[in-house]
């Protein structure tokens, strides 16, 4: 997994990061002058008109991610007295508000993932900075289904008191549904650094059909009669479901394969993001990352109700699991080593211990490299310690499929 070569310093916990919206959207440095209008306006409104600039903001850095507007999709933004629109923020305009009581208009053209959009309001406050977010009626489907990046036409288009001030077209790009952003270093507008980590959850899909899959084949091996997560109270009991679905994925054969760059990588040096699989491509293609096989495994136990924890360090990551309801035993998985051992071709009768071998192996690698990372985890924003319920009830949804 790659990570951000700075080190930075949040004196917030990262979840703050969840609040708002608008925070995500630069603004471009090269603002466009209003243009007079063709009619007969106000001299009053023409000279409003003449001394102001429209800045067209979309997304991170020009970048929009499907991952990022489908598992924030129904929550709702923040909002302030001049920042006005029930828009997400990603699609915005700014400008400084001429006079008292301004009529505004703000109208975005359909694109290939999302229909047309209009903002009508009043600027109440002159001489007061107002960014405008019309909600963007997004086609998640298409955006579920893009796989690769592509560039977009954003046009937006507007009116201060009925006079058209301002039509741009922003070329954008649109990156594919496996693109994750983790983290933006902002160094243009101001609002300070955005910690995401928080979309790894994204990829966690606990109500995904494979999920059903991987149970079923769990069952069949016999480990465990049933999965009941913390109901027994006996932490054994939890190390055997979680063990079982080890060795379901393991006689899958899935290997480990590090994709994790894509065609953006690089392109920007304040935005990092990282290919993802989501776990269908995952269970079907039988490869998975670190990642990937953290998402997966995750997403099995979430749904058999024993909570999972995303462990992110420097380079790297490992699943962590609560042991009990309590959330005080918590147990690290290295599933990057599912692939290390192919029972496929070994006897029947040896495949069993040889995996209860390497599930023992892997929890210990990942203890170790959780113990000896800890002291990080309060300190550099390399280190993360996510705990999938809390995300998942800040409104972070999975993306599906």
């Amino acid at each position: 997994m790659k990570l951000f070569h700075n080190a930075l310093v949040l004196s917030v916990f990262y979840f703050s990061s969840l609040i708002g919206y608008s925070q995500l959207a630069p603004v471009e440095s090269n603002g466009e002058a209003l243009a007079r209008s063709s009619t007969s306006p106000s001299s009053v409104t023409s000279a409003r008109a003449a001394r102001q600039r429209v800045a067209v903001m979309v997304g991170m850095e020009q970048q929009l991610f499907p991952s990022y507007l489908l598992a924030r999709a129904t929550m709702k933004p923040q909002s302030n007295h001049y920042m006005l629109g029930d828009g997400d923020g990603n699609i915005s305009v700014v400008f400084h508000n001429p006079g008292l009581n301004t009529s505004v208009r703000v109208e975005v053209a359909p694109t290939p993932f999302s229909e047309a959009a209009v903002y009508e309001g009043v600027l109440q406050e002159p001489d007061k900075d107002y960014e405008i977010s019309p909600r963007i009626p997004w086609n998640f489907e298409k955006l579920r289904g893009l796989l690769q990046p592509t560039p977009v036409n954003f046009t937006v288009t507007t009116y201060i008191d009925n006079v058209k001030v301002s039509h741009r077209t922003v070329v954008a790009t649109m990156r594919s549904v496996n693109d994750c952003p983790y983290y933006w270093e902002d160094d243009e507008t101001g609002t300070g650094d955005l910690d995401l980590n928080y979309m790894y959850v994204a990829y966690i899909n606990e109500d995904d059909p494979v999920v059903d899959e991987v149970l079923t084949q769990a069952l069949q091996n016999d480990i465990v009669d049933g999965f009941d997560g913390y109901q027994t109270g006996d932490k054994k009991r939890v190390d055997d479901q979680v063990f079982s679905i080890w060795y379901a994925l393991q006689k899958r054969g899935i290997k480990y394969s590090s994709i994790s760059t894509n065609s953006s990588t690089g392109v920007s040096q304040n935005l990092y993001s990282q290919r993802i699989r989501t776990i269908d491509q995952t269970w079907n293609n039988r490869q998975a990352n670190c990642v990937d096989g953290m998402v997966l495994m995750a997403s099995v136990l979430r749904s058999i109700h024993i909570d999972p924890v995303l462990v992110l360090m420097a380079d790297h990551c490992v699943l962590g699991y609560y042991r009990d309801a309590e959330h005080k035993d918590l147990a690290c998985l290295e599933t990057s080593m599912i692939g290390d051992v192919d029972l496929r071709k070994m006897m029947s009768i040896r495949r069993r211990k040889a995996s209860r071998k390497l599930f023992a192996e892997a929890r210990q690698r990942a203890q170790r490299h959780y113990r000896i990372s800890k002291e990080h985890f309060d300190k550099d924003p390399r280190y993360r310690f996510i705990v999938v319920a809390d995300v998942r009830k800040s409104g972070i949804r999975p993306i599906g499929r």
